[in-house]
């Protein structure tokens, strides 16, 4: 009983002063999770492998049965400020989408449609006002099928929002 009492106490000391192993390429646990209390950060997985296997390819190392660092900052969604203050309608649309901006700042959008083998089909870049900006992107000439809109802003805390678009008869 004393020897559990006193590894108890020797167990969380060094659990809160070791630091998770760097490695690159860097390895993803399958299940788990993990939770930042404080400045503290406590990870876990369910079923852990008594069989450690590791499988390589060109670019990518997967181990099994091991607990791996992961990047906090990285596993968190970042949600585009820009998507709240963009409008892109109407979709699925025939002819034109229309594109209003509430734009916090002056700056300039960018938007470029591209189709889906990847190539740039339409490219424009406006100056924006601070306020409402309305953009129309042509579509008339295009295939029926969907296509990616990717706009970007060049103000203060620049970004870039894609937009799935369907183009209809």
């Amino acid at each position: 009983m004393k020897k559990a009492i006193l590894l108890v106490p020797l167990a969380m000391g060094v659990a809160m002063s070791v630091h998770a192993q760097s490695l690159s390429p860097s390895t993803l646990n399958a299940t788990g999770g993990m939770k930042i209390i404080g400045s503290s950060e406590f990870e876990w997985s369910v079923g852990e492998m008594t069989m450690v296997s590791t499988f390589t390819a060109s670019n990518v190392v997967v181990t099994q049965g091991v607990l791996q660092p992961s990047d906090a900052m990285t596993a968190v969604p970042h949600v585009a400020a820009l998507a709240s203050m963009l409008q892109v309608f109407p979709n699925p649309a025939s002819s034109v989408v229309n594109l209003r901006y509430a734009a916090p700042y002056a700056g300039v959008l960018e938007y470029r449609l591209v189709d889906q083998m990847g190539r740039v089909l339409d490219y424009k870049s406006i100056g924006v006002k601070q306020g409402i900006n309305d953009q129309q992107v042509d579509l008339e000439g295009l295939a029926c099928t969907s296509y990616i809109l990717e706009i970007t802003t060049h103000t203060p805390g620049a970004e870039t929002v894609s937009f799935k678009i369907q183009k209809i008869k």
